[in-house]
């Protein structure tokens, strides 16, 4: 009895030490990601709908507009509750001339993400994110939805984690000095 006693002590100090071996070796080689104060980085992806591809560059710096840059996905329950507000809010935007850019991200939907995009009414660029090398990557998210907001100098100045409600989303666009308020 002693034997298994000793063996069992000996297994769950084992494991510990493990455990806090390699969680300290995968935080100190993970990055943070993009952060508010930080600087939207540049990407191109492949749009989810046939057309050119859908570039990022600086996210506003060279086209001296904000952004609202959602990550989503057609699984994902809280963006499928979201993305018809953003489409509508966007498409409110694109109606009045309101200096705003929406841009979407499709994360790792390659077999419903057009057919998605396309019900929701979509009516902003949407890249496709079938690696991760954007969401996971350059962003460091794990999950859906996430929507960054981009000043004109294409800073981070707000992050939302989970699904924007029109009162969010019209302080924001506001914060943005975007006169339009959610639909």
């Amino acid at each position: 009895m002693r034997a298994l006693v000793a063996g069992i002590v000996a297994a769950c100090v084992l494991a510990l030490v493990l455990f806090g071996l390699v969680g300290v070796g995968s935080n100190s080689t993970t990055t943070p990601g993009v952060t508010v104060g930080s600087v939207a980085p540049d990407f191109t992806l492949p749009s989810v709908l046939p057309g050119p591809p859908v570039h990022l560059d600086a996210l506003g710096v060279d086209r001296h507009v904000p952004v609202v840059l959602n990550f989503f996905a057609s699984w994902c329950g809280p963006c499928q509750q979201e993305t018809p507000l953003l489409a509508r809010t966007a498409k409110r935007a694109i109606a009045a001339r309101a200096n705003v850019q929406f841009v979407g991200v499709d994360v790792n939907d390659p077999t419903d993400g057009a057919s998605f995009v396309r019900s929701s009414g979509i009516p902003y660029p949407v890249g496709a994110d079938t690696t991760l090398r954007v969401t996971s990557a350059l962003y460091a998210l794990n999950n859906q939805p996430n929507t960054f907001f981009i000043d004109a100098s294409g800073h981070v100045v707000g992050h939302v984690i989970g699904a924007l409600t029109p009162a969010t989303l019209t302080t924001w666009l506001h914060r943005l000095s975007v006169p339009v308020a959610a639909a």
